[in-house]
């Protein structure tokens, strides 16, 4: 009885560390910002968090078990949305063009090798 159980805990502090993780990792994430408007919100909703969640606890000292509560709710809600993507499909092969097999007649890559162009051999088709 105590393999699943161990695994099922195993999971839940795996779960719980990913969380965590993220979570410390993302404020250094948050002050990237474009401009310094965009930065002045951002410092400035945490720091009024803080400060209305202060004044809570200097009337009612009973909310300091809020704090707990929220951040295993945050942890477990980043664990959650952060899960690894299913894998992409595989990438066409080089026969493939818009969902069509061509012939390749040859590829020329750019002087830099950023770039390449795929000469394709056409079928001419008569419209009668």
């Amino acid at each position: 009885m105590t393999g699943p159980r161990t695994s099922r805990t195993a999971e839940l502090g795996r779960r719980l560390a990913h969380g965590n993780g993220r979570l410390l990792e993302s404020p250094s994430r948050w002050f990237d910002v474009p401009t310094l408007g965009a930065l002045a919100v951002r410092i400035a909703v945490p720091a009024v968090a803080l400060i209305f969640y202060g004044l809570l606890l200097a009337r009612a000292p009973q909310f300091i078990y809020a704090a707990p509560v929220a951040w295993l709710t945050a942890v477990w809600r980043l664990s959650d949305s952060s899960a690894t993507p299913p894998p992409l499909p595989d990438p066409p092969s080089g026969d493939e063009y818009a969902g069509q097999i061509v012939r390749v007649d040859k590829v020329v890559k750019s002087p830099e090798g950023v770039m390449c162009t795929v000469h394709v051999i056409r079928e001419e088709v008569n419209g009668s």
